[in-house]
């Protein structure tokens, strides 16, 4: 079975500018995602998709595959990773004549992946006849205890009946999607115009510091404070 990782790496973020290049410890967000997919037992092979010069040089340096420069307009703030993904598993078809039956999103912000994450959403999606496999976390906070602000900034509960659990022990255990991997079946690419949620979506829980993304200066703090605290 032909399994394909994708690293996408768009140079233009704006929240955080740069922010495919920021280092944790002495390595890039690119050579983390990069060693991650290396180790990887069940990927086939895995490639860098970038519209950014200096990002495809970090990727090269780094020993990432790249075969391409993604188009201009598949790197704005309105391009989405469905678009993104259908040009890689197109290219590799019309170029290499190459075409994987599973495809992997390895965002690099989520610089805390390791090769067993990747390998037990892949596992999990091989071993059931699921759409897809998504890595899943705890929310900070139960979403029962969650408010909304109605008219006259008068309160309410976000989640009928919510205000009934008085201890967050109480509360149903809930998830919420982790940036850590995204695997589906790629033939999904060209029956439906949108990467999720599938009809048939798996979940694959990791600890919440596994889990951090980063979007913010904010989370690049924290990322960098989880770091130091592992290496000690």
């Amino acid at each position: 079975m032909n399994i394909l990782g994708v690293i996408p790496a768009r140079g233009g973020s704006k929240e955080v500018p740069r922010k495919n290049l920021l280092k944790i410890g002495n390595k890039s967000l690119i050579e983390l995602a990069t060693n991650s997919a290396n180790k990887s037992k069940l990927l086939t092979r895995f490639l860098l998709s970038s519209d950014d010069d200096e990002i495809i040089e970090e990727g090269k340096k780094v020993g990432c595959p790249v075969y391409f420069k993604r188009p201009s307009e598949l790197a704005t703030d309105k391009s989405s990773t469905f678009s993104v993904i259908k040009h890689t598993v197109s290219w590799l078809s019309e170029t290499e004549q190459w075409n994987p039956e599973i495809v992997v999103i390895l965002q690099p912000t989520t610089p805390f992946r390791k090769a067993h994450h990747i390998d037990g959403v892949l596992d999990l999606l091989i071993n059931s006849k699921a759409d897809a496999v998504i890595t899943i976390r705890k929310p900070d906070y139960p979403p029962q205890w969650m408010l909304k602000l109605g008219n006259e900034k008068k309160l309410k509960n976000l989640i009928k009946g919510g205000n009934q659990y008085k201890r967050r022990q109480d509360t149903p255990l809930a998830y919420q999607p982790a940036g850590t991997a995204y695997a589906f079946r790629t033939h999904l690419l060209y029956e439906i115009d949108t990467l999720f949620p599938f009809k048939d979506t798996r979940g694959y829980v990791v600890k919440n510091e596994e889990a951090i993304n980063i979007d913010t200066y904010n989370d690049y703090q924290m990322a960098k404070i989880i770091y130091e605290k592992n290496v000690k």
